[in-house]
């Protein structure tokens, strides 16, 4: 109860004086313009190179990635959480439903008509959603086994059988689209046969719940760049590994990891909290241990 009071002071302290900064929502303007900008340059660039696709697709993430994490610094109140999230909602969830369908119809088509406008506004609905759910963390010390709970049911969704991998798996139509709806492609260069990389709606949605968590917590600079810039150099190796091999990984681990480590002494546990924590750790390596190897 103490630790969770002092949590709590902390974060107060850390917005009162961040109120003073002039960031507000200029902090997202330049992230999305930079979005958007780089999706009408990028698939212009024609280049058979399989370097340059591959690096194109690193930058295309690192924007993605920069780009949910300024929402979730820039968006401080519920009241502009839930402004953000209805929005996008407005925009996003028609218009994906209706390429679907196969039958876009205006206003909602218009958004096709500029390159990555579209999934900008089903970034925004990731991002809105993320920042009201991170609203729920009323203590520092919530963070990590909330990460690693995430952690281990995105392990199960994509790699043990769940359903993101039994719809990524189906050579149904159905499924396909699915999966296009309820993912983002990256622009890149374009080359011919190569591999096309996407981001799921998960993904965006956690880098802005973790990053509006932070800046809650550890005040809006160092919540901000303690995360989004450690999160961009794993997840662009996490990428490459994907580029390269093929496999299909679970990002909220890698993401829990980072947040866990970058803010690690804002954490403040009891003995018996940090061995219950510990055990908690065992025991879900252990499951996934177990799923791992019954799922071969």
């Amino acid at each position: 109860m103490g630790s969770a009071s002092r949590s709590e002071r902390q974060a107060d302290e850390a917005s009162a004086k961040d109120s003073r900064a002039p960031a507000g929502w200029r902090s997202a303007l330049w992230p999305t313009l930079a979005y958007l900008i780089y999706w009408q340059a990028a698939p212009r660039v024609r280049d058979e190179r399989i370097g340059t696709v591959v690096l194109s697709t690193l930058v295309s993430l690192v924007l993605v990635v920069v780009l949910a994490a300024s929402y979730g610094r820039a968006v401080r109140s519920l009241r502009a959480a839930l402004a953000l999230t209805v929005c996008a909602t407005v925009a996003a969830v028609p218009l994906r439903l209706m390429v679907a369908m196969g039958k876009p119809m205006a206003p909602w088509s218009w958004l096709l008509s500029v390159a990555g406008l579209a999934d900008l506004a089903f970034i925004a609905l990731g991002a809105g959603l993320g920042i009201l759910l991170s609203r729920l963390i009323r203590s520092a010390n919530m963070v990590p086994p909330v990460a690693a709970v995430l952690a281990l049911v995105d392990v199960w969704t994509v790699t043990l059988g769940g359903p993101v991998h039994q719809i990524m798996e189906s050579e149904a139509p159905a499924a396909q689209r699915v999966a296009e709806a309820m993912t983002v492609k990256l622009p890149t260069t374009t080359a011919g046969a190569a591999p096309i990389a996407v981001v799921g709606f998960a993904d965006f949605l956690f880098i802005a719940f973790f990053v509006a968590a932070m800046c809650r917590f550890a005040g809006e600079r160092e919540g901000f760049a303690r995360t989004v810039w450690p999160l961009s150099v794993v997840l662009g190796l996490y990428m490459l590994v994907v580029l390269i091999t093929g496999w299909r990984m679970p990002a909220l681990v890698p993401m829990a990891v980072v947040v866990v480590a970058a803010h690690w002494r804002r954490f403040r546990y009891s003995r018996s909290e940090a061995f219950a924590l510990l055990y908690a750790a065992i025991l879900v390596a252990a499951i996934v241990g177990a799923g791992a190897f019954l799922r071969r």
